[in-house]
């Protein structure tokens, strides 16, 4: 039988946020249980008291770990660059997504200022390049399935320190984090070692650039 301390447990664990606001006891421990109440009567089918809850989150605080602070990720994070005038393609995937990629690459030899990439998925592959190409590739895509468009859009890229592990917790959260503090949505988000890039609207990506440089100040 699941029980209330097992189900309490699970929704911290799989929300950073709510994690965080525990440790650093950034909300008193009765508001967080009213939040998350709903999720857990729903998960146990049946009503669940506010106070067994909040005596499960007292226990699961004391077990936390200090999460690694914004700071010392992100201190020797200084390379940061904007790219604009970009636009997404996301279609399904097919058999032709090789010669597709091939096709593009063909285009971008000749054109070194270009920016491209393509990232392909288990159902959907996406491809970002400047707004320069967009014919080239709708002629490209021409017959793929489910072709959507996303115009006006600009890429932020960070480079993190190689003092960085790999498998350092919390890397991308923290910038994460800051952004949809700030209401600012990312369109894509990639990883490519120590490279981290995220794209947003033109409308957005000033304030998006804001927030993450202040994050390296």
């Amino acid at each position: 039988m699941i029980t209330i301390s097992q189900v309490v447990k699970d929704i911290i664990n799989h929300s950073p946020f709510l994690s965080e606001v525990l440790y650093e006891d950034m909300a008193n421990i009765s508001g967080i249980a009213r939040q998350i109440q709903p999720q857990i009567e729903k998960k146990l089918l049946e009503e669940v008291s506010e106070e067994s809850i909040a005596m499960a989150l007292r226990r699961i605080k004391r077990r936390l770990k200090a999460p690694v602070s914004d700071e010392e990720i992100l201190k020797d994070t200084k390379n940061i660059s904007v790219r604009s005038n970009l636009i997404e393609f996301v279609f399904s995937n097919s058999p032709d997504i090789i010669k597709i990629h091939q096709e593009i690459l063909k285009i971008t030899e000749k054109k070194k200022d270009s920016f491209f990439n393509i990232s392909i998925g288990h159902l959907e592959s996406t491809i970002i390049v400047s707004n320069e190409l967009e014919k080239d590739i709708d002629k490209i895509l021409k017959g793929q399935a489910n072709i959507m468009k996303i115009k006006d859009l600009s890429s932020i890229t960070m480079k993190f320190s190689d003092k960085l592990t790999l498998a350092t917790p919390g890397v991308y959260y923290v910038v994460l984090k800051a952004l949809a503090w700030n209401g600012i949505s990312a369109i894509e988000v990639a990883s490519i070692g120590w490279e981290f890039n995220m794209l947003f609207k033109d409308d957005t990506v000033d304030r998006a650039f804001s927030v993450i440089k202040s994050l390296t100040l």
